[in-house]
């Protein structure tokens, strides 16, 4: 009876080690230490709390990722509407003295500027529009294909055919108000209405902390709206695309005209260019969150490693260990039996 005692003795040893054999298997061929966090005993807690945080932190550098791009896309079309800006002002300057062939030339290239810049206001990045606010599914600038004969460029046309020698200063005037009305505005209703003083859209780059990166297309950062440098620039370029060889002839009201939107389009360009650098500070904020997110990723990750993942090296020298123990544990029963059987034998 002593040798069956020990036989069961064994098996029960034998079953104790193939069940960390197959634990160490699975170790090995996963490089984790356990496949739910009840196996990690006391440091489970601990695992849960670290993956949770690296969960957090990746979500908000996804965040700025998304951002960024979003951000890169918006300079992409500042850039181009800064340069429009500048391009068409020193057209204006120099028109002052041309003849009437000339200004049939500025008009049809005002009119393709005009056009350009309605689409880039239109420009959407991920299926959403970039400079229209919080409503990201509707064009800023609802007329764009036909913004060359929008009700705002027809009213601007027709203030710019009374040109005299005298009334530059008032035709400038009739213009800003075809710019600005609301049944000739160029820009949708949200953008005029409710729009007008939402907040720009922001992204969460870590607790507590927000970055505006939104940019619209009627409207300065600082608020301003009536002179923003999207109106402006349309308003111009709408009175460049709107000029004659005749109108060229009108002397002191030919030069008030272009130097008023000479001015004009000088000022949108510094308004774009503020646009541009206060974006550019945002994505340097953005830029240096996500950087500390990720870095700190990495620690956190380490420390989770360290709880969660084995030693491949200490595990297959265990896993040699276990095997050669079961062996060897197989070979003593083996004896034992053989022993057990000789007995019954006598």
């Amino acid at each position: 009876m002593s040798i069956i005692g020990s036989i069961g003795n064994l098996a029960v040893d034998q079953a104790v080690l193939r069940l960390r054999l197959d634990n160490t298997l699975r170790q090995q061929s996963t490089g984790q230490k356990s496949e739910v966090y009840g196996g990690l005993g006391p440091e489970a807690r601990r695992a849960i709390d670290l993956r949770g945080e690296v969960g957090r932190r990746e979500s908000y550098a996804n965040a700025a990722d998304r951002a960024l791009g979003r951000a890169a896309a918006t300079q992409t079309v500042l850039s181009r509407l800064h340069d429009i800006a500048a391009e068409l002002g020193a057209e204006a300057l120099r028109a002052r003295t041309m003849l009437g062939t000339g200004a049939e030339a500025l008009a049809k290239t005002a009119t393709a500027a005009l056009e350009e810049v309605a689409a880039l206001l239109n420009t959407r990045h991920g299926g959403e529009y970039l400079f229209g606010g919080s409503d990201v599914a509707s064009p800023p600038v609802p007329n764009a294909a036909a913004i060359a004969t929008s009700p705002m460029a027809t009213a601007i046309a027709t203030a710019v055919a009374g040109l005299d020698a005298t009334n530059g200063a008032t035709v400038i005037a009739d213009t800003v108000t075809a710019a600005t009305d609301a049944t000739t505005t160029p820009f949708s209703p949200f953008m005029e209405g409710d729009g007008s003083t939402e907040a720009a859209r922001a992204v969460q780059v870590a607790d507590g902390e927000r970055v505006a990166i939104g940019v619209f297309a009627n409207r300065n950062p600082d608020g301003e709206l009536a002179e923003s440098w999207g109106r402006e620039l349309m308003r111009n370029l709408a009175v460049l695309a709107s000029v004659t060889p005749e109108l060229a002839a009108e002397g002191g009201g030919w030069d008030g005209l272009l130097n008023g939107v000479a001015e004009s389009l000088a000022g949108a360009a510094t308004d774009l260019a503020n646009e541009q650098a206060v974006l550019g500070a945002a994505e340097q904020r953005i830029e240096r969150s996500q950087t500390w997110h990720k870095d700190t990723m990495v620690a956190l990750r380490t420390q989770l490693g360290t709880l969660e993942e084995v030693d491949l090296a200490q595990a297959s020298a265990e896993l040699g260990q276990l095997k050669s123990r079961l062996e060897a544990s197989y070979e003593a029963t083996g004896m034992l039996s053989r022993l057990s059987l000789a007995t019954l034998l006598r």
